[in-house]
C-alpha cells in the first residue's frame, strides 16, 4: 500500500503515528538567577551564573559584551521582565 493511500484510508492512525514518531517534547521550566531583580526591565548578559553586562535594550548590550573580548564569549543574553501582578486574559 502506498503512503498516500494509507493516509487517505486511515487519517486518524496517520496523525497518531506522527505524534509518536516525534515523541513528546519536554518543556524546560524557565530558570532565572536569584539576583536578577535589580536588573528588572533590562537586558542582561549572563555567563557562568554571573551577570557580566546590562543595558536597557539588546542593541546596546551587544557592543558591551563584544568589548569584554574573551570574557564575554559564550554569554547568554536575556530580558529580565519587570515584576508585575497584571493578569493577561485572552478572549476569542
Amino acid at each position: 500500500m502506498s503512503n498516500r493511500l494509507w493516509r487517505v484510508l486511515s487519517p486518524l492512525a496517520y496523525f497518531r503515528g506522527m505524534a509518536t514518531r516525534r515523541g513528546r517534547r519536554r518543556v524546560e521550566p524557565e530558570r532565572a538567577l536569584p539576583g536578577l531583580d535589580q536588573w528588572s526591565g533590562m537586558w542582561v548578559a549572563v555567563k557562568d551564573g554571573k551577570v557580566i553586562a546590562a543595558a536597557h535594550n539588546s542593541r546596546d548590550l551587544v557592543p558591551m559584551v563584544r568589548e569584554l573580548g574573551e570574557a564575554g564569549k559564550g554569554a547568554v543574553a536575556q530580558f529580565v521582565p519587570p515584576h508585575t501582578d497584571e493578569i493577561v486574559v485572552g478572549v476569542g
